[in-house]
């Protein structure tokens, strides 16, 4: 059984008077023409008007269901609404900036289109929504529309979602050299929710000096970064808690355990985690009490280089990490080489996939239920290591079969459909988007588009699955 995820209701609200379509006063106004799911009645012909009106009923169940996703055209601020129920474009948009990435809201209601040439984050509402009449309900399939609310901090980067929050981080901007003192433009972080997207003001703040950082959001509090050691990098090097104060932030502790060569973080049940140079820096929230220490790299990396793309070598180190909410641990790459981080257990184990040492993950990320690790490589192969069975490969599909090229800041993401469970791969080279389905273990279908995308996200309304909470591991 499938239901409607319940904070979709309160955000409908939210969003009756900001959309491009607004909410009307009665059911199925005629000024509503995207998909109401009621129309007026009328006397006559009850019967016909009643086959009618469910036939429409159901394309807006079918486009809540599967939801849509947008794309960007390369070197273009065009953007493209593609509805995965009709199997088609149905909307063009001209974004306001550069899209350097897109994000999905933590509820999925929106999308974050981030902009680090013109300093900017817009947000656009997916156009799905579920309004609450009182005694019933009364979904929407609308145009995809632009909300009021704008974001002008510098450079906006990392991007962390753990549950209904998550911690966009603004690197800012150094002088030369990035000293600590006078930076051009501080780093800071904003907390972002679906709920504040709504209401048109996020939570912001301000940090030391610029740095290249990342923010961890803990219900009421965020652990993020900061840089007092390192001058030249603008890489992070310390660890502190925020603690949230109605309309701010107070620093709630700094950590004496240093994290030099911070780069990537991510969040489990009891841990946030971070990736530094020497090893990963974990901390451990109880309650309001957090406490860290770190966790030491294998031999297989220490004293260890990577071969880079172009050739150069530098320092083994883990860099990025993924989650699942049923799971208890991480997965993060080390020179494309993935590793299993239990923080608990303080174990790093490496994650054995391949039998060609040349081969390197480029991109990867679990599945909508956290049953297969997906390994993308250089080569264009896309590997389904099944969990249960100790990461045992089940499939490989060769999805991008030109390889993947200038991949030393990643390869195209792996955007998961948190409601149909589809995994979709973007290949701009052949201009298409290539459908997995992970339980099928196979190519689900190909969409030709008549344009070549740099950028892709999933957006709709989110439903609950009945074994949302029920997997541990």
């Amino acid at each position: 059984m499938i239901q409607f995820h319940p904070l979709s209701k309160s955000i409908a609200l939210a969003l009756s008077t900001l959309l491009t379509v607004t909410a009307l006063s009665g059911c199925g106004s005629d000024d509503d023409r995207k998909t109401p799911t009621t129309q007026p009645g009328h006397d006559h012909d009850h019967d016909h008007d009643h086959d009618h009106d469910h036939d429409e009923e159901s394309e807006v169940t079918a486009e809540l269901r599967q939801g849509r996703i947008m794309i960007t055209e390369k070197n273009s601020n065009k953007a493209y609404v593609y509805s995965l129920a009709q199997n088609k474009v149905i909307q063009n948009l001209d974004l306001t900036g550069q899209a350097d990435a897109l994000q999905t809201s933590p509820d999925g209601n929106y999308i974050l289109v981030l902009d680090r040439t013109n300093q900017g984050v817009n947000f656009y509402h997916s156009g799905l929504e579920i309004e609450d009449h009182g005694d019933h309900d009364h979904p929407y399939a609308r145009d995809v529309s632009k909300m009021p609310l704008q974001l002008n901090y510098t450079r906006p980067v990392h991007y962390q979602t753990y549950g209904e929050q998550a911690g966009l981080f603004f690197d800012g901007l150094g002088a030369a050299g990035n000293p600590i003192d006078n930076p051009t433009q501080a780093a800071g972080f904003a907390l972002v929710t679906d709920k504040d997207i709504a209401n048109g003001k996020l939570l912001y703040q301000k940090l030391n000096t610029n740095m290249h950082g990342t923010a961890e959001p803990r219900g009421n509090y965020v652990i993020s970064t900061g840089r007092y050691d390192t001058v030249g990098s603008p890489l992070a090097d310390t660890i502190s808690v925020f603690e949230r104060h109605n309309d701010h932030y107070h620093l709630n502790q700094t950590f004496d355990t240093k994290c030099q060569g911070l780069h990537g973080s991510g969040s489990v049940t009891d841990f946030s985690v971070f990736a530094c140079s020497d090893g990963i820096l974990s901390v451990k929230q109880t309650d309001d009490a957090f406490s860290a220490e770190k966790i030491t790299y294998p031999a297989s990396l220490i004293n260890n280089q990577c071969i880079n793309e172009d050739g150069s070598s530098s320092a083994a180190r883990i860099g990025s990490f993924v989650t699942n909410h049923h799971h208890n641990y991480l997965v993060g790459t080390a020179c494309g080489q993935p590793y299993r981080i239990d923080p608990a257990s303080k174990n790093v184990a490496p994650i054995v996939w391949t039998s060609n040492n040349s081969r390197r993950v480029v991109s990867y990320d679990f599945d909508a239920h956290g049953e297969h690790l997906m390994l993308l490589d250089d080569a264009g192969t896309l590997h389904l290591l099944d969990v249960t069975q100790n990461y045992k490969q089940v499939a490989a599909l060769n999805i991008i079969p030109n390889g993947i090229k200038n991949y030393s800041h990643g390869g195209p993401s792996l955007i998961v459909n948190p409601n149909t469970e589809m995994v979709y791969v973007m290949d701009s080279e052949s201009q298409q988007i290539i459908t997995i389905n992970p339980d099928a273990k196979k190519i689900e279908s190909k969409m030709k588009l008549a344009f070549a995308p740099s950028q892709l996200a999933w957006f709709g309304v989110k439903t609950v699955h009945d074994d949302e909470h029920h997997h541990e591991s």
